[in-house]
């Protein structure tokens, strides 16, 4: 990843002298869509890692609430 980090983020100088930097700017925007898109990634896993924590919780209460209720009778 860092190799590709610094491909994406140095700006290079043109090769010709007719060529601008807007190929280093695609390059530096092509590397935040990059690195957008893993972070969105990331948030999704940990919204579904946070309701599925909470689904057990809920679950081992129940399941708590049935132990002591047929300990009872």
């Amino acid at each position: 990843m860092t190799l590709r980090k610094r491909l994406f983020c140095v700006a290079k100088q043109p090769l010709l002298p007719c060529k601008t930097y807007a190929f280093g700017m695609q390059n530096n925007r092509f590397y935040n869509t990059l690195m957008m898109r893993r972070l969105y990634d990331r948030y999704s896993c940990e919204k579904y890692l946070q309701l599925y924590r909470l689904f057990l919780s809920v679950k081992q209460a129940v399941f708590t609430k049935f132990l002591s209720f047929h300990r009872k009778v």
